[in-house]
Parts: C-alpha cells; sequence; structure tokens
C-alpha cells in the first residue's frame, strides 16, 4: 500500500506541473504577440499556421495528461487500473529501454522551441519541426521494437 501511496503524491506533484505547464505556451504566444516583439522582429506569414498547430498539439498533450492525473485521483477504478498499469513489470521494462521521459521531455522542449522560432527564422523553425519529426519516428520504432521482442 505504500508504494500506491508514493503514486497517489507523484501524480498530485505532476498534477501541479503539468498545470503550470500549460501556462508557459499561452504566456510565450501571447508575449510575441505584444508590439514591442512585432516591431522587433520579422513575422512569418506561413508559419503562423503551424506555430498556431504546435500550440494548440502542446496544449492538448498537456490537457489530455492533466485529465489522466484528476480522473486517477477523483476514480477509484480507473486508479486500480492506473496503479496496475504503473507496476507491471513488461511495460516498466519496455519504458526503461526506450528512455520514455527523456524524449517526451525534449519534445516538449522542442515544441517550445518551435513556438519561439516561428517569430524569428523561418530556417529554424523547419529546422526544429525536422527534429521533432525524427525523434519522433524513432521512438515509435524503438517503442514496437521493444514490445514486439519482449
Amino acid at each position: 500500500m505504500e508504494n500506491r501511496e508514493k503514486l497517489e503524491k507523484s501524480i498530485k506533484i505532476r498534477l501541479v506541473v503539468m498545470s503550470l505547464a500549460t501556462i508557459l505556451p499561452i504566456i510565450l504566444l501571447i508575449l510575441f504577440e505584444l508590439p514591442f516583439f512585432r516591431n522587433q522582429f520579422v513575422v512569418y506569414n506561413d508559419l503562423v499556421v503551424l506555430r498556431y498547430a504546435i500550440f494548440v498539439l502542446l496544449e492538448g498533450y498537456i490537457g489530455f495528461k492533466i485529465y489522466r492525473y484528476v480522473r486517477f485521483l477523483c476514480d477509484s477504478e480507473y486508479s486500480d487500473l492506473f496503479y496496475l498499469r504503473k507496476t507491471d513489470e513488461r511495460l516498466n521494462f519496455i519504458k526503461l529501454k526506450t528512455n520514455a521521459m527523456v524524449i517526451k521531455i525534449f519534445i516538449y522542449l522542442c515544441g517550445i522551441a518551435l513556438i519561439t522560432a516561428g517569430f524569428f527564422n523561418s530556417i529554424v523553425f523547419y529546422t526544429l519541426l525536422s527534429i521533432i519529426a525524427a525523434v519522433l519516428v524513432i521512438f515509435v520504432s524503438v517503442l514496437i521494437y521493444y514490445s514486439h521482442k519482449y
């Protein structure tokens, strides 16, 4: 039961962190729309749609995680299933092999960098976009490989 209490405590901490993480992309988006930044930097019209699409994807992912954490805290049946999945040795081994947490953090930070780069330079924006796409392809490939192997 001690592990379950630790999981509940870590879920509460993650919920607070993810709630704060929703604010950062919003602040960046609002900040770069201010007249000071619009006059300072060139705003590329072809990047506006991609910038907002990436913003929506980031906020959607964070919102989904917040939903799962709130559901864990409120629904006991879901929390039992969540706890079972967290303690499953096979799934933990696969996560260990793919270093899922590091890649998720990297993708999130690159997403924020993409939003920021959309205001400065289109070359940097497309470079970061291709890096994220490559990382996602590699992550999914490794995940599929290890889930079939083990």
